[in-house]
């Protein structure tokens, strides 16, 4: 053990320790305290990043938990405190996009909302049924995937154009248009997690598939079958050819652009049953939404 006198000299520069930490950390260093000590409290920490509000939960304590999706931090659960009337607790709620900012105590293990600055609202999902059980599915969807396994730019990008695209269509009193987001959210999800189904080959006998002859969806394999495997496929979902060409064609167009090209009503009814199929697949978990009869 070094000198007294270097241990004294030592024990005057302690950096990053609180004044109240100073004189027990001292002691340790001068020999008058030979008994282990707890380490300091961690830090606090604070963050700001750009995120979409996916749901929000009251607790018995009387403040709300709030679900976030980030580019910077994926999913984000946080504590949002203040009265019924408090601003940023009115701002807290599913489906505003905005600049969130965030205070970290490990030492608590505490993650609170402190301050959110809504940048767009989407007032027309709030005013439609359709378009809340469509924007509840995807919220608990990222949720239920961890925003897509872990691709958060990707995922809040998609999320932000599709409840544009929800607003859009309640504004316009557009129900099909809701439908036709809903599926190409699914379907775009999943190909961002590379778990869209192969259209070159049957699930069933692996045998290949050509554009002309892809036309059933199976249930049971997750995936599209051939005409003799559709056949004796009981639960099969028949695939209009409009249904995979409108697909095809939403892959050259953004979003938005996608949403807006029609789709007839029995193609658009069989890709959506398919693509939330797969989503429920995916998710690899019960999805409420799914189970609700709204969508």
């Amino acid at each position: 053990m070094p000198p007294l006198a270097s241990r004294q000299k030592n024990a005057t520069c302690l950096p990053g320790y609180s004044r109240a930490w100073r004189a027990p950390m001292q002691a340790v260093l001068t020999g008058k305290l030979r008994r282990p000590i707890l380490a300091p409290p961690m830090a606090t920490r604070s963050a700001s990043f750009d995120a979409i509000i996916l749901r929000a939960k009251e607790v018995p304590s009387g403040a709300r938990v709030v679900t976030l999706l980030s580019a910077d931090e994926g999913i984000v659960e946080a504590f949002v405190f203040g009265g019924g009337k408090s601003k940023l607790r009115s701002l807290a709620s599913p489906w505003y996009f905005g600049k969130a900012w965030i205070y970290r105590d490990a030492s608590r293990g505490l993650v609170k909302l402190t301050d959110f600055d809504a940048v767009r609202e989407y007032p027309g999902i709030r005013a439609d049924l359709p378009s809340i059980a469509a924007a509840s599915f995807a919220s608990e969807f990222m949720a239920a995937t961890s925003a897509l396994g872990g691709d958060w730019a990707d995922a809040l990008s998609l999320c932000a154009d599709f409840l544009s695209a929800l607003d859009e269509a309640s504004g316009r009193g557009e129900p099909e248009a809701t439908a036709r987001a809903l599926a190409l959210f699914a379907m775009r999800a999943l190909e961002l997690m590379g778990l869209s189904p192969d259209g070159d080959e049957c699930s069933a006998c692996a045998g290949a598939l050509r554009r002309d002859t892809l036309h059933s969806y199976s249930r049971r394999t997750g995936g599209f079958l051939c005409a003799r495997c559709a056949a004796s496929e009981n639960d099969a979902v028949a695939l209009p050819a409009g249904a995979l060409a409108w697909l095809e064609a939403a892959a050259a167009r953004s979003f938005g652009d996608a949403v807006r090209v029609g789709l007839g009503r029995d193609a658009l009814s069989a890709l959506k049953a398919c693509a939330l199929d797969l989503a429920r697949k995916a998710a690899d978990a019960p999805l409420r939404t799914l189970d609700s009869g709204l969508l």
